[in-house]
């Protein structure tokens, strides 16, 4: 009886590293068919909303098509969100190429200012991808919910940190895996914690999903 527990939980196992892989197979395919500044956030929406799938249990999805499918239906209000995230990151470049440049006492103030702003967009970015598969938003009003539930929430910010950046430690250390598994491994974990904190939301104050995917 052991014996077949452990199968078939060895055999779950392996299922689950055989979706994550195919599913960053197709992510880079249609990031590639986006040339990268079109296809990057389709294509990372596409990815959270099967994982989303698959974390309620519909493990007999079509992946392909329901892939093709919401990289289709989203291109265009996932880039109208995608541009806006790349306006954000280039200002903090720009700001930081400026205040590098500062030699007086100012720039440790402006810095810190800097540092702060950057550790808040990077809060955002952890949430946004999550709140976009689990809801029917505007684009504004993911960024507006992503923000208040990375700052609300400190506990579970912080532990998304942390498993992003194991990630990307693992990512780096074994380039293999990091081929494989590094942005469906990265949305796995954000998506499975993110799914906690919208059970307790909904749980907390009667909150109704509406993502219609």
């Amino acid at each position: 009886m052991e014996s077949n527990e452990w199968m078939g939980r060895l055999l779950g196992i392996c299922q689950w590293i055989t979706r994550l892989a195919y599913i960053n197979l197709l992510w880079l395919l249609f990031m590639v068919a986006g040339l990268f500044v079109f296809g990057a956030a389709p294509s990372t929406v596409a990815m959270f909303t099967i994982i989303r799938k698959w974390l309620k249990g519909e493990m007999d999805l079509p992946v392909f098509s329901f892939y093709w499918q919401t990289y289709r239906k989203e291109f265009w209000k996932a880039n109208r969100l995608g541009i806006i995230l790349l306006g954000i990151l280039m200002v903090l470049y720009l700001d930081w190429r400026l205040i590098s440049s500062v030699q007086d006492s100012l720039y440790p103030i402006l810095m810190g200012c800097l540092i702060g702003v950057a550790f808040l967009f990077l809060t955002l970015m952890l949430f946004i991808f999550p709140v976009y598969a689990q809801y029917e938003y505007k684009t504004l009003q993911y960024i507006k919910t992503a923000f208040l539930l990375g700052i609300s929430y400190p506990l579970y910010t912080m532990v998304m940190a942390s498993a992003a950046i194991c990630v990307f430690a693992i990512s780096i250390f074994f380039n293999g895996v990091g081929i494989l598994f590094f942005g469906s491994g990265l949305s796995y974990v954000l998506m499975y914690i993110s799914n906690l904190l919208f059970g307790k939301i909904a749980k907390d104050f009667n909150v109704v999903v509406k993502k219609v995917l």
